[in-house]
């Protein structure tokens, strides 16, 4: 089994050991009407107007799919995109972290026509799963959550199932990143080699590594691309404070609250500061990759 993520070991050491990982998801995802707004800023801003979603199951037959997991399911935003593409009598079960996604995505199930239930764990509860118990599993931005499960992803898939996951590249939100580490170190808030706990998370399954990870257990693997950049321009200001306000708790950790709350206002000081000299408006690299794979391997040699 895959027991050590595979990131270098100065962000294990500013991330891991320094931050409360679990308490960080939930501060991000336990506001789910604020995950809502965020996701349609993100749809908005978007300079491709294709939704993942559709990249990621383009050409894929699903509809022998009757077992299924959906897992870091926050809302079901992949389990919306199967409405009339699996098993009439299809089942799919989600999984998160944060309790207060069950409705939700049980709403969801609802209108995509697929029984659903919802399990509140981490995402450790599939070792319970019996072997080859699923048919597809799909993971919508969450793999990086929990890289060290991916040999028990593999277990618990049918022979002839599918891992559809969409993941970041490395260098997703550079701009935001940089923006607020310049900001913060120059308000002498914390040192330019300090490393956010964004960067820590998603170095930990990227497009860059995430084919090494998948490898030792899945033997069919297929990666697509999704180019994608976020355009604010000068009236979209608060949209983008919004959304930097969604992810706080991944760049902020560590401050405390009185500092939290300065850098809220830093950061609408300085993203004027920005409009006002710049005519491209703020754009944020948002390149993902889509890894389908295929072929699952139950033991680390097989071959």
């Amino acid at each position: 089994m895959l027991n050590v993520v595979d990131i270098p070991q100065a962000l294990q050491d500013n991330f891991f050991m320094k931050v409360d990982y679990h308490s960080k998801i939930i501060d991000v995802f336990s506001d789910i009407d604020s995950h809502r707004v965020t996701a349609e800023i993100i749809r908005k801003h978007s300079t491709n107007r294709r939704d993942v979603r559709e990249v990621a199951i383009e050409g894929l037959d699903l509809f022998h799919a009757r077992r299924i997991l959906e897992m870091g399911c926050g809302f079901g935003f992949f389990t919306e995109a199967l409405k009339g593409r699996v098993s009439p009598g299809a089942r799919i079960i989600g999984i998160d972290v944060v309790e207060g996604y069950r409705d939700v995505f049980m709403e969801t199930c609802a209108r995509a026509g697929i029984d659903g239930t919802f399990i509140h764990g981490d995402a450790s509860v599939i070792r319970d799963f019996e072997d080859r118990s699923f048919d597809a599993v799909i993971c919508s931005y969450s793999l990086y959550f929990f890289p060290h499960i991916i040999g028990e992803v593999a277990r618990i898939s049918d022979e002839h199932a599918v891992l559809v996951a969409t993941v970041h590249n490395s260098d997703s939100l550079k701009e935001l990143v940089g923006f607020t580490r310049d900001m913060l170190v120059e308000n002498g808030m914390i040192d330019r080699e300090a490393v956010f706990p964004i960067e820590a998370l998603i170095t930990s399954f990227s497009s860059e590594n995430g084919y090494e990870l998948l490898e030792p257990w899945f033997g069919g693997i297929i990666r697509k691309t999704y180019e994608n950049t976020l355009v604010f321009e000068p009236g979209d200001m608060y949209s983008l404070m919004e959304y930097f306000r969604f992810k706080w708790p991944l760049f902020l950790s560590g401050l405390s609250p009185r500092d939290v709350a300065r850098a809220f206002d830093l950061f609408e000081v300085y993203l004027q500061r920005h409009f006002n000299r710049s005519r491209d408006g703020f754009r944020i690299t948002k390149d993902d990759t889509i890894f389908v794979c295929s072929k699952p391997r139950y033991r680390r040699d097989k071959r």
